[in-house]
């Protein structure tokens, strides 16, 4: 008996914020620079730190599986580029509501 294999959850793929994509600096050899990559907990507690507590957990968790907030999945981890971290400082300290 033949069975097909079929992933348990559909991931959807989002494409990087422009500034991803293009601007990065790059080394000596033509190599890019890898940017710093956070984990969700730690994305969230810089956040909180440089917001005051602006966004709650939930909230957070919220708009990385909504892909308000863009992150990379390597294996079963996810990674939150730096700069969309500090993007998301800036929007949240300005005052935007998405």
């Amino acid at each position: 008996m033949l069975r097909s294999i079929t992933p348990k959850e559909k991931t959807m793929r989002v494409n990087p914020p422009q500034h991803l994509v293009s601007g990065r600096p790059t080394a000596e050899r033509g190599a890019s620079t890898p940017l710093p990559m956070l984990v969700p907990s730690n994305a969230w507690r810089i956040l909180n730190a440089r917001t005051g507590g602006a966004v709650s957990r939930p909230t957070f968790y919220r708009w990385l599986s909504n892909g308000k907030v863009f992150s990379i999945r390597l294996g079963h981890r996810l990674y939150i580029p730096w700069p969309v971290v500090s993007e998301l400082i800036s929007q949240c300290l300005s005052g935007a509501r998405d």
